[in-house]
């Protein structure tokens, strides 16, 4: 009996060691920021490096670079601390890449910047997926999950806005994104996040805020596939940066 109880201690011991210490929202929360990075590279492009959104832009990687520490604190078995790793070099690489934008600096479209922000982009956001499943789970990890969608969203309409052939399936193979389906996906998931999250005076105000923003957002969708309609991209990063921040206040 005694070295039975001795085993199952043992196990229970163990235990924790063997389980995902990686926290869901801070996956979520980086996946966010990731996006967003890519949607500052771009929005460099905008208004022609303006100072104020370099700024933005490394005030932004300095964010990320927080969780991205988190995430490797978080680690607590072979797989997850090789998975962190790799966070880290992606995470580097993305940041090096996204504030040196030729289109914004030069005035020409260099390919290589669009091919290999797309590519950086999507690694870091798949590598950052495939922890979702075992990760721990958290109060916000919904928000988090909207606010991932919103900010793809929002820098596919920046790269399209600033150069036709930066849509992120270019130097990827990734399909071109379907602005409408991902749309009605996104409205679809908050008004469900509002009937569930209803109770909550925090969650309900968030997400009242956002889809006032998302209001002035969706109307503009439609209009990319016009080459005659005018392009917003500086509504799009506004609302979607000041969404992303909200959700990372959420989080404290």
């Amino acid at each position: 009996m005694t070295k039975r109880i001795l085993i199952l201690l043992s196990l229970t011991l163990l235990s924790p060691l063997a389980s995902a210490a990686f926290k869901y929202e801070t996956l979520s929360a980086l996946q966010m920021e990731t996006w967003r990075v890519r949607m500052g590279f771009h929005q460099l492009a905008v208004r022609g490096n303006a100072p104020q959104d370099l700024d933005a832009l490394e005030d932004v990687i300095a964010e990320g670079s927080g969780l991205v520490d988190e995430l490797g604190q978080q680690a607590s078995n072979a797989a997850e601390k090789d998975s962190a790793a790799e966070v880290v070099k992606l995470w580097s690489a993305l940041s090096d890449r996204a504030v040196d934008n030729p289109l914004a600096s030069l005035g020409y479209a260099d390919f290589n910047a669009f091919s290999e922000i797309n590519s950086l982009t999507v690694d870091l956001h798949n590598e950052l997926q495939k922890n979702l499943t075992s990760a721990e789970k958290g109060g916000h990890d919904e928000l988090l999950q909207l606010g991932v969608a919103l900010l793809r969203m929002s820098s596919e309409y920046l790269a399209l806005s600033t150069f036709p052939s930066a849509g992120i399936n270019t130097g990827t193979k990734q399909d071109a994104m379907a602005f409408s389906s991902d749309a009605m996906a996104f409205e679809m998931h908050m008004a469900e996040l509002e009937k569930k999250r209803s109770a909550e005076p925090d969650v309900k105000r968030l997400l009242a805020t956002l889809k006032m923003r998302w209001t002035f957002i969706k109307g503009a969708i439609p209009q990319l596939d016009d080459p005659n309609a005018a392009r917003v991209p500086l509504l799009f990063y506004r609302y979607s940066s000041q969404t992303a921040e909200d959700l990372l206040a959420s989080m404290k």
